[in-house]
Order: C-alpha cells, then structure tokens, then sequence
C-alpha cells in the first residue's frame, strides 16, 4: 500500500496536484460558512431591499445547505485532482442533488408563510393549517423528484415506477372524490379570504362565529354555542354573508299610531325623530328615511331606516335601544299614543 503511494505521487505533477486540491478542501472547509453567509446577505438585500426580517430569514434558513455545498465542492475538487473516475463524478452528482434538496425543503420550511401569505391582510390563525399542508404536499414533491433522479443516476430505469406512481394516484383520487373536493375548497377559502377566524358569519342555514379553518372542514360556534362542522365544500357552493366585514349596520324599525293622530302631529314627531338622528353621532346623517307609510288595520305605520356609524354588535344593540326610547318619549311628548290591535263591534237591534 505504501508504495502504491510513494509511486502515485512519484509521477509527474500529481504531489503538486494533490497539494493543490488539498488547499482548495481547506479553503472551503475553513471558509464555507463564512463565504455562505456573505453570499446570502448580499441576495437577501436583493430581493428584500427594506425588510430586514425576511432577509433574516432567507439567510438562516440556507446558509448551512449553501456551506455544506461549498464544502462539498471542495471536496470534490481534491478527488477530480487526485482521482479521477466516474463513478466519483456519479457519487458527487448524487450528494449535491441531496444538498439541493436540503435548501429548498429548509428553506419552504421557514419562509413558507411569508412567500405565500405576507402582507396586512394575512390571517396567521387562519393559514398555519394550510402552511403546513401545503409545504408538507412541497416537501414530499421535492423529496420525490430528488429519489427520482437518485435512481436515475444510479442506473435504474424509472418508467416502470413513474407509471405504477401514476396509476395508483388516479385509483386514490377516484376513491376520495369528496375529500380532494374538501381539500380544494379549502385551498379557496384560505386564498379567496370570503372570512376569516373570528369573523361572524351568515349561511341559509348557520349563524355564527368562525373558529377554524382547515383543509376538510370549517368550525362554526352559532350564537346558542352550539359547535358546527362544515365541509368545506358546502361553504364555497352557498351564500356566505360575513357579517363582520359590514361598515355600519342598518336599524330598521317601525311603529303604529292611533287614528285619532292628527296629520300635523304625524309631522312634528317625524322632524323630532330626524333631528335627533341627525343630531347623535353614534348614527349616520345619511341615508335616513323616517316615512308614514301605511294604513293599517288598527294603527297608522311609520317607519324609520337609517345606519349606525360602528358594525359592533353590542355598540349597535345599544344604539338602537337609544333609539327606541327616544321614539317613546317623542311620542308621549306629543300627545298622541302607540296603537295596538283593537276591533269594533256593532250589534244590529
């Protein structure tokens, strides 16, 4: 063995060139974090210019693939200057198709939220279960890929398998037609934002707070905290009303006077109400509709629409009460009086 050796470096250059890759190695093995982290600052700066924290990120989550990488290739630089074969050139191959695969798993694993969800209007609550999902089904694609050409550089034909792969995907998804459905449903409830974790909704069929969003089904507390399951396939095919995204909220009420109301007093507690909507800042000057507006059985019908100036529920229900007593004492101020159903009878002698 020794003097395999003694006669390898013997020939001409090859002392000089193992030296040389020796170097390159050390270089690369002392420096590869270093030089890593610089590369990756300077890309991170590229392409986020004034967000400090996703350059942070970018940084973190690559720098040791990138080193392993450098390392990697200095090593390989050393057996192509000491040893040349090809199936070094095949063992290198596969290693950095193992690095590359590394990077992006690493790297989805943390920037996955902010590549897909980053801006004002992402929901943290909302999307964590879609994040995981979605960078599971990466992960998974990108592992696969990297098996594939694994196998294919090592010599196996891979036809068979991608078919066989094939195949048994369509027989699954066959088999769970509503589950992909749900699935599907999800990914748009989760991208299309029709509402989101807290917000109180409105179906035909349910009213109530959204709790949780995931791929198969949404949980909604109704307002007797009863706890509901959808699929999420039935919430994208209904009307949803997201109650919460409302600006204002519409009060819409009326009242029945007696007969014996005279036209000007029908008059003068109209203004009355329109003043003091006008007036309370709680509800908007506009629109506003206080009208006589039928001829009931037993009472004359106004009625008063107009908007609160908040979409709270509670602060609505307390602007409304507001309302209604003041209605009641304009009236009583008036010398007029609330109808109720009443009936004459006459009897024929």
């Amino acid at each position: 063995m020794l003097e395999r050796i003694l006669e390898y470096f013997s020939k001409d250059g090859n002392l000089v060139k193992t030296i040389i890759g020796a170097c390159v190695f050390l270089l690369c093995l002392i420096l590869g974090k270093t030089v890593s982290k610089l590369v990756l600052t300077a890309f991170s700066r590229l392409f986020y210019k004034d967000d400090e924290y996703k350059q942070n990120m970018l940084v973190n989550s690559l720098i040791k693939p990138i080193s392993a990488m450098i390392k990697t290739l200095g090593l390989f630089v050393l057996f192509c200057l000491v040893y040349t074969n090809d199936s070094i050139f095949k063992t290198f191959k596969i290693v950095f198709i193992l690095i590359i695969c590394w990077g992006v798993v690493s790297y989805l694993s943390d920037n996955l939220f902010l590549t897909l969800f980053a801006g004002k209007n992402a929901d943290e609550k909302m999307n964590t279960t879609a994040i995981k999902f979605i960078g599971n089904i990466i992960k998974i694609i990108v592992i696969a890929f990297a098996v594939v050409m694994i196998i294919s550089e090592l010599g196996y034909n891979i036809n068979g398998l991608l078919t066989g792969l094939g195949v048994g995907g369509l027989a699954v998804s066959l088999a769970a037609q509503d589950a992909v459905g749900n699935m599907i449903s999800g990914f748009i409830i989760i991208f299309d934002k029709p509402f989101k974790v807290g917000d109180l909704i409105e179906t035909p069929n349910i009213c109530g707070v959204v709790e949780e969003v995931n791929m198969r089904s949404t949980k909604i507390r109704t307002l007797d905290d009863s706890l509901i399951t959808v699929p999420n396939s039935t919430m994208t095919k209904e009307a949803v009303t997201n109650i919460s995204m409302t600006q204002k909220r519409r009060i819409k009420l009326s009242f029945g006077l007696t007969y014996s109301t005279s036209n000007s007093c029908i008059e003068k507690i109209r203004n009355e109400i329109k003043a003091y909507i006008t007036e309370n800042n709680d509800i908007l000057p506009s629109p506003l509709r206080v009208h006589f507006t039928e001829f009931e059985d037993s009472s004359l019908k106004i009625e008063v629409v107009c908007y609160t100036a908040t979409s709270d529920f509670d602060e609505y229900l307390e602007i409304k009460n507001n309302l209604n007593l003041k209605i009641k004492q304009i009236v009583d101020n008036n010398e007029t009086d609330f109808a109720f159903p009443t009936s004459t009878v006459y009897i024929e002698r």
